[in-house]
């Protein structure tokens, strides 16, 4: 089986504001003097880290390797913020193989359409958080993610906020995080590693790209347009689903 040559290519991270927006690892202060008072307007900032993984070299893969891919964020502004992750898995006009048991090498049976190419996992952990993707009929989805819903909602982890699959050469996933990040807080990983799946040769070569934009939104005075409760260890999933309605508006992701 020849290699086929796949590149795994990182969006680049974006931070909003709701009065104002911020480039995402440079901080920006204002001071404004006032009958020599000073005030420091504060700023919303965020970076992605994702362990091992360089988003600037080519990942040359073939079927079953696997490559460490382990998007967490940081917060690295000065105030309390919201943070919120957009992937995007690329689909291919594929055959899937089995990879195990007595069908290994031959196609999967009861798939249509364009396949998503990679299974993104998330590692086990203690309590074990780690949950599903909806699954869609004729579709092989595997994506794994570190769940804060797994315990109702008790420990820190991503809430799966919208699900988009079309025709189109992406399926797209929202999420966001259950727990406002302090200035110098950090998330814990959405998932660990990324794999290529097997699929009948020469069907798919070249480049690809597993996308990731961030987006991080203060998380006071947010009360005017939506009632969040700051003072809750946890957000709920209705009230993320509202505030990454405000950053979608406003930072058009």
């Amino acid at each position: 089986m020849s290699k086929r040559r796949l590149l795994l290519v990182l969006f680049a991270a974006v931070a909003c504001a709701v009065l104002l927006v911020i480039g995402v690892t440079t901080a920006y202060f204002t001071e404004v003097e006032v009958k020599d008072n000073y005030i420091t307007i504060g700023n919303v900032s965020i970076e992605l880290d994702e362990g091992a993984f360089s988003p600037t070299e080519p990942h040359i893969v073939v079927p079953g390797s696997v490559v460490e891919k382990s998007p967490k964020l940081i917060n690295s502004g000065n105030k309390d913020e919201f943070v919120f992750m957009k992937v995007t898995v690329p689909k291919g006009s594929v055959t899937l193989l089995s990879e195990s048991g007595s069908d290994r090498g031959r196609p999967k049976s009861n798939l249509n359409g364009g396949q998503q190419l990679f299974r993104l996992s998330a590692e086990a952990t203690t309590p074990d958080t780690v949950q599903s993707v909806p699954q869609v009929s004729g579709k092989d989805i595997e994506f794994t993610y570190h769940s804060g819903s797994a315990e109702g909602n008790t420990v820190d982890g991503w809430l799966l906020l919208e699900t988009k699959t079309d025709n189109s050469g992406y399926d797209e996933y929202i999420f966001g995080y259950n727990k406002k990040l302090e200035p110098n807080d950090e998330t814990v990983t959405l998932f660990d590693e990324v794999q290529l799946k097997s699929f009948v040769d020469r069907e798919k070569t070249g480049e690809t790209e597993i996308g990731i934009v961030c987006c991080g939104i203060q998380a006071e005075y947010l009360k005017s347009e939506i009632a969040v409760n700051l003072t809750a260890e946890h957000q709920s999933l209705s009230e993320l689903q509202a505030v990454y309605t405000i950053v979608k508006n406003k930072a058009n992701v």
